[in-house]
């Protein structure tokens, strides 16, 4: 899955923008069709009976559902959490199980 470095770097710095105090939403909805784009990649690989990459689907959806609530509601402490400790471990795991298979 090419681009998962990217796609770290640009939630890291829509992170980071959040807990600075920047304007940031306007970043994030331009990044939610690459996110949509990655998630579909990421639901392949759950898929394929080739990989043995370990990753709750359900676990996956709560995370996208919790962005778009925080966006919804423009609550900023709940996406950065959102962002941190669920999209960027989703992000980390993928790019590890990545690493050892190649």
């Amino acid at each position: 899955m090419n681009g998962i470095q990217r796609h770290i770097e640009t939630v890291e710095a829509i992170g980071t923008k959040i807990e600075q105090g920047e304007t940031y939403l306007d970043e994030l909805r331009g990044y939610l069709p690459s996110l949509n784009q990655m998630i579909t990649g990421i639901f392949e690989m759950l898929a394929d009976p080739n990989r043995s990459i370990e990753l709750s689907e359900e676990f996956v959806l709560q995370v996208l559902n919790d962005i778009m609530y925080g966006v919804e509601q423009k609550d900023s402490v709940f996406l950065l959490d959102v962002l941190r400790y669920g999209l960027l471990e989703i992000y980390y795991y993928i790019a590890a199980e990545l690493q050892s298979e190649g």
